[in-house]
């Protein structure tokens, strides 16, 4: 039997992206590929933090909270997902008869495995990872999954006081070259100390702020520069 490692399954409102207050159930997969300065999720990066559960168990407990709260849609997030994208191409038919829409975040690397669930996600939330924050290039790999489903996919690029100019302009080129249409969201990082290396991650100054802004101004189509909202509502 198929079994995924699963970190949590809860209900809250979604506090970044497109989708900004959308009420959503969050699958919440445990292990990721990537180690970013600024994760907001290292609970699920632990060895212990999961439990081993199948497509049914996970299902069972989706309708029980939709029928509790009444969501719009299913969050698979992580961690990353896709890690586990064998058990997902399994459970997103059995989400797609409760009515809800599935709403898939990732760090948009895993291309080939994204390939064989791409048609059934209705929307995909994908991170653009800059070079700064994981400390190596992924442009090929982005631009190889963006190319998979740009109608349906809007992009998160976050920034930190650490995060190159150049490098955003690499992200906002990488945009433009697959669909120019596809919306763009410039996080700035909510502050925290980081897990991974126990340092401080900062969010930019005002001044580089700006300065995003007003290259997004003259190169994107389609963009917002907005932080994470759930820490600041006080939710999950």
């Amino acid at each position: 039997m198929i079994r995924a490692k699963i970190n949590e399954i809860f209900c809250s409102v979604q506090g970044e992206g497109l989708y900004l207050g959308q009420k959503q159930i969050f699958v919440r997969f445990a292990g990721c590929n990537l180690a970013c300065d600024y994760c907001d999720e290292t609970k699920a990066m632990g060895s212990g933090n999961f439990s081993l559960q199948s497509p049914e168990q996970v299902i069972k407990k989706i309708k029980l909270l939709q029928k509790k709260e009444n969501p719009e849609a299913v969050s698979l997030t992580g961690g990353e997902p896709l890690l586990q994208a064998v058990f997902i191409e399994k459970l997103m038919p059995m989400i797609k008869k409760t009515g809800l829409k599935i709403h898939l975040e990732t760090n948009a690397v895993l291309f080939r495995e994204f390939k064989k669930i791409a048609k059934m996600a209705d929307v995909i939330a994908a991170d653009i990872k800059l070079p700064s924050a994981i400390g190596n290039s992924l442009w090929s790999e982005h631009e190889e999954f963006l190319k998979i489903a740009p109608k349906k996919t809007f992009v998160k690029i976050i920034i930190a006081s650490n995060s190159k100019l150049n490098e955003i302009q690499k992200a906002f080129d990488l945009v433009n070259k697959v669909f120019r249409e596809m919306p763009v969201f410039i996080q700035p990082v909510t502050e925290r100390i980081s897990e991974n290396g126990n340092k401080q991650v900062k969010r930019p100054n005002d001044r580089i702020i700006c300065e995003i802004r007003s290259l997004a101004l003259k190169q994107l189509y389609r963009f917002k520069i907005l932080s994470q909202q759930h820490p600041i509502w006080g939710v999950k």
